[in-house]
């Protein structure tokens, strides 16, 4: 969910207060009490006070008593609305200096940026943190080349934009010699130059029912051999890394958490679902224990975001955690590393 929905609007005196247990909560991972609220927060009221707000905020669905004699802990229905009223957090000018000092460097193997954005997220989170590798289908083409290995048989080289290669082994009608399949290799480039592969794909299909390929051997065989270039879509990488570190946090001393989030970080095809998602996002997406889609999350919380090229969306990165998690120095970082990251992809 955006940072921009407000599905909840409380009484200023009960928001106020909601809005200081939580970052209370978030600060020690223990229930929060109402005199511990009103010694450690300036709330500018009486515990006693205090202690009625957050029996209605209890009644309400907001905070929730673990046991009889302890405080109070926030329920993902709190959190949701703390994440709501954030209005775009600003990013720590620590954090910011970091991720920029990170990325001043030349990059020189793109592949090597996408899986070190992984390294730096749970470096500076102490999570979870997760970048999809941009699919090949949605990178712009640079070149392609087709390399006679024997008769019938040719080798299809497609290098992009990101520098990824990719290549398909194609089985041939007919036995072509290297200079026609150089001349084949210029008509591509020219034809698909500044498109993604999944527009090339569709150029293909598109031009192989015009009446020039149908009467031009050369055009057809060339777009034949592009068209079995872009056929093959490529399974999506995760790079994952911090996931040792993340099981620090309090609430993987539960066993059952600590295998929640490995095995939702070792399957990987939950959290692929939500990165896809968040591809098609202009902005951070937060989901929120339950709220994801998929049950294998349903006792986490990921913040992600898209990286870009252009105007064009590459992947996408996260960090995965607990329900309590800092969100309000979590959503800026994501945000502002994506956009790092997107900066770095296009030098």
């Amino acid at each position: 969910m955006g940072l921009s929905q407000k599905r909840d609007e409380l009484p200023p005196r009960q928001h106020s207060l909601l809005l200081a247990a939580i970052q209370e909560f978030i600060a020690t991972a223990q229930p929060v009490g109402s005199h511990q609220l009103a010694a450690r927060r300036s709330l500018g009221i009486r515990s006693a006070m205090v202690r009625n707000l957050m029996a209605e905020l209890d009644e309400s669905g907001y905070l929730r008593q673990p046991h009889t004699s302890a405080g109070r802990v926030p329920t993902e229905r709190a959190f949701r609305y703390f994440v709501d009223h954030l209005n775009e957090p600003a990013i720590r000018f620590a954090d910011r200096t970091q991720i920029e000092l990170h990325y001043s460097a030349p990059a020189t193997d793109s592949t090597e940026v996408i899986r070190d954005t992984s390294r730096l997220l749970a470096l500076m989170t102490g999570q979870a943190a997760v970048v999809m590798a941009p699919r090949l289908e949605s990178v712009m083409l640079k070149q392609v080349q087709l390399i006679r290995l024997r008769e019938y048989e040719v080798l299809a080289i497609f290098v992009v934009a990101t520098g990824g290669v990719q290549n398909r082994l194609l089985h041939t009608d007919a036995d072509y010699a290297q200079a026609d399949l150089d001349r084949m290799s210029g008509y591509l480039n020219e034809s698909l130059s500044g498109r993604t592969l999944e527009q090339a794909r569709q150029w293909i299909l598109q031009q192989l029912t015009e009446e020039r390929a149908l009467y031009d051997h050369f055009i057809h065989d060339a777009l034949m051999m592009g068209g079995a270039l872009a056929r093959h879509p490529s399974p999506v990488e995760l790079y994952i890394e911090g996931s040792i570190k993340a099981l620090n946090q309090p609430e993987f001393a539960d066993p059952a958490m600590m295998r929640e989030l490995l095995r939702a970080l070792d399957d990987k095809t939950a959290l692929l679902d939500l990165l896809e998602r968040a591809l098609t996002q202009s902005e951070v997406i937060v989901s929120i224990g339950s709220e994801s889609f998929d049950a294998r999350l349903s006792g986490l919380s990921v913040v992600a975001s898209p990286y870009i090229s252009g105007a064009h969306p590459l992947g996408s990165l996260a960090v995965v955690g607990p329900v309590r998690m800092d969100y309000e120095r979590v959503i800026p970082l994501v945000s502002y590393t994506a956009r790092a990251l997107s900066r770095a992809l296009e030098h």
